[in-house]
């Protein structure tokens, strides 16, 4: 079992995390059995920051659930096409490597299509979308593909769960401590119970 001291040194970096504060608690009704989930790390909400963490938090052996209220994991950068803010150093230092293999396989992505002209696919700095934000402007949906893809592997291996169309409707917080959060579907209304060691908001 990871310590908590030695799981949030693993995260640093990868995504800025927030601990459920105790504000956002209410009181939970008691639900059946069938309705509840136990997981390591539950994070609530799939934006940028939160699949950084799912992706840091299963690379480092742990089972996470993710839950988006949307259909689309990425925040701002897939559901808002709103493109990264980065540092003007960013092609050779401040991000982190997970972020740096973020930003390539954007860039492989768009190389791939048959439609790019050969100057293009040859530059090593191709910014897509001449963005002035971020050297990486891309497309929405080039971004959602790059993250799913991303993750698959833990999905696949059942280590990550990803709750699409899932709003957090309540917490059981003890002191500072969320011990639960309840989750409804937006499909279907059914609401689950999720039990988490550790709870990350990243909405």
């Amino acid at each position: 079992m990871t310590s908590r001291r030695t799981f949030l040194a693993q995260l640093a970096g990868a995504a800025p995390l927030v601990l459920l504060a105790p504000a956002c608690g209410a009181r939970l009704t008691r639900r059946t059995p069938g309705q509840e989930r136990a997981t390591q790390l539950l994070i609530v909400g799939g934006s940028l920051g939160g699949c950084a963490a799912a992706l840091a938090a299963c690379e480092a052996g742990l089972q996470v659930i993710l839950t988006e209220e949307t259909d689309w994991i990425g925040g701002q950068l897939t559901a808002q096409a709103v493109p990264p803010d980065e540092n003007q150093w960013i092609e050779s230092h401040g991000g982190t490597r997970r972020y740096q293999a973020l930003r390539q396989a954007m860039r492989d992505a768009i190389r791939a299509r048959p439609t790019l002209n050969a100057r293009a696919r040859s530059n090593p700095t191709l910014n897509p979308g001449n963005g002035w934000v971020s050297r990486v402007c891309v497309e929405p949906t080039v971004a959602l593909a790059v993250l799913e893809a991303q993750l698959a592997p833990h999905v696949a291996s059942g280590r990550l769960t990803i709750l699409r169309r899932h709003v957090a409707i309540a917490a059981d917080v003890d002191g500072a401590r969320v011990r639960s959060v309840v989750v409804r579907d937006l499909e279907t209304g059914r609401e689950q119970l999720l039990h988490a060691t550790y709870v990350a908001d990243a909405t």
